[in-house]
Parts: C-alpha cells; sequence; structure tokens
C-alpha cells in the first residue's frame, strides 16, 4: 500500500542528476550497493565535510576552545604525576631503613 512520499524513516525526493554524474556513480558503487545507498553515503559525507569545514571564525573558536581544553588536560595530569612522584619519593623513604637493615 502507497504511504505517500513521507514516512517516519525517510523522505522521496525527486532530483535531476546530470548523465555523466549517474554514469560514473554506477561505476564507482560497491558490488550489490543500492543507488540510494550511494547516495545517502555521499550526503551523510558531504554534510559532515561542510560541518567541519565551517568559517573561518567557528575554526578559530574550535582550535582555541581545543587549545583551552588541552591547557586543562595538561595541568591536571601535572598535578597528577607529582602525585605519582610523591607517593613513589614517600614509598622508597619507609622502605630504605629495612633495605639499610637488611644489610647489615
Amino acid at each position: 500500500m502507497a504511504t505517500g512520499s513521507v514516512n517516519n524513516k525517510s523522505q522521496i525526493k525527486n532530483v535531476r542528476v546530470p548523465h555523466d554524474v549517474l554514469h560514473d556513480m554506477e561505476s564507482v558503487k560497491l558490488n550489490g550497493e543500492s543507488t540510494a545507498g550511494f547516495i545517502v553515503t555521499a550526503m551523510r559525507s558531504e554534510i559532515t565535510r561542510r560541518q567541519l569545514e565551517g568559517s573561518e571564525e567557528n575554526l578559530l573558536l574550535s582550535s582555541l576552545d581545543a587549545l583551552s581544553r588541552l591547557e586543562e588536560i595538561g595541568t591536571k595530569v601535572g598535578e597528577e604525576i607529582q602525585q605519582l612522584v610523591s607517593i613513589a619519593r614517600e614509598e622508597l623513604q619507609r622502605r630504605k631503613p629495612i633495605a639499610d637493615s637488611s644489610e647489615d
């Protein structure tokens, strides 16, 4: 039974595609891949590419956010390394008398 051009999962779009593009698509589709599957994959890839590309301002803000986050992580890691070094130093001091007394 026909349900129209829109359902819960998808929507039908009628588009015109140049013959050479259709030919090129057919020549690179994977064995058993549907035209719809190819087009959906291509659309998702293009959407992702454009979102990542963004404007220069967005890229700059994104880079600054990444650097800020990196600084936070680096600071936290540095503090945790200092704690580990401190624990190791305390453990060495605690065990040193045992090692010294066993040499006697």
